[in-house]
């Protein structure tokens, strides 16, 4: 028993304490600055999350704006079940609903195509704006004809771009290519009145003798990094431009179009001469004429139709009217087989 006290002593005065004050000490408060510590085998449960509510069902302005789906037979409802119905046929061949469903449905779409074809071609029949066998004929005399025309307007416009340019023809005196351009370039020179300028790269003359009025290169053709022959160049003094025509040979319409398309390209004749060498006559096209500004909405059709309408590039819109209407704002008979009411 002893022992035993004087183990206790030994310990506590290892702590700083003598036997009273470990007896006598009052209890001190629980600390309410800083939870108690807690040990590595402590477990905590998280509080649970409060559950969800649950998501708000479309209200019933909501679920008006769904799209409907699209009516049977149209060409929507065709679209988007022609495919199902085809596979649904071929998967079971031997199903006669199944293969007679299908083939109801593709004549039905094929109906409606030429319906909508023939409704396409009264509506352009009847607008000029949108006929386009106006500018662009179908006919066999009327393409002939209209080549006719082409061909003589080619030949003014070019004689205007003549007036102002001349070419530059690089060639050397062995070059079966020359050889073969000479004469094209004859015929050019003939019915446009065009003047042409030949250079020798090698300083000899043509072997066929076309073009004896030639001179020898004296640097042009290096500065211009001219490598083959034949070579030609369009210049223009008035503006001090030389524009690349052709390399290799080329044949006389190709010049024809290339000397037109780059007069262009350098403002050197306006649109309308380069639509009437291109097409016969001037064109006026929808995309120059369509003014968007015009429509306030967008969304509605009838805005967009009248700004098309006002755009067409044949002026008229429709070509049907009343005819005592036409009689009583004419000032002549225009049916003079009837009386005019």
């Amino acid at each position: 028993m002893r022992a035993h006290s004087t183990v206790l002593l030994v310990l506590l005065a290892l702590a700083g304490l003598s036997p009273a004050s470990a007896q006598d000490a009052p209890r001190s408060a629980p600390s309410t600055s800083a939870p108690p510590e807690r040990g590595w085998f402590f477990y905590h449960d998280p509080k649970p999350e409060p559950p969800k509510p649950p998501p708000k069902k479309p209200t019933g302005s909501a679920s008006a704006a769904a799209p409907k789906p699209p009516k049977v037979g149209s060409a929507a409802w065709i679209a988007a079940n022609i495919d199902r119905i085809r596979e649904e046929a071929i998967d079971d061949p031997t199903d006669k609903a199944k293969m007679e469903l299908y083939a109801y449905v593709q004549k039905l779409a094929m109906d409606k195509s030429e319906v909508f074809a023939n409704a396409y071609i009264r509506t352009m029949t009847a607008n000029p704006s949108l006929d386009e066998t106006i500018s662009n004929p179908t006919s066999t005399f009327a393409l002939r004809e209209m080549g006719d025309q082409r061909e003589a307007s080619m030949q003014a416009v070019l004689k205007k771009i003549a007036s102002q340019t001349s070419l530059w023809y690089f060639f050397r005196s062995d070059c079966p290519y020359c050889h073969r351009e000479n004469p094209l370039l004859g015929f050019l020179q003939r019915d446009t009145g065009i003047s042409i300028l030949p250079i020798s790269l090698d300083h000899q003359p043509m072997q066929d003798g076309s073009f004896g009025d030639w001179v020898p290169d004296a640097g042009q053709g290096a500065y211009l990094n001219v490598t083959s022959t034949p070579t030609i160049f369009l210049v223009h003094p008035g503006t001090q431009k030389v524009a690349s025509l052709a390399v290799g040979l080329r044949s006389l319409p190709d010049l024809q179009r290339r000397i037109v398309e780059i007069a262009r390209e350098q403002n050197w004749i306006d649109e309308a001469d380069y639509q009437s060498a291109m097409r016969g006559t001037p064109q006026r096209f929808l995309t120059t004429t369509f003014d968007p500004a015009t429509i306030t909405d967008p969304n509605d059709p009838a805005q967009v139709l009248e700004a098309l309408r006002a755009a067409g590039t044949h002026g008229a819109t429709e070509a049907a009217g009343d005819l005592r209407a036409i009689n009583e704002a004419a000032t002549t008979n225009s049916t003079p087989w009837t009386d005019k009411e």
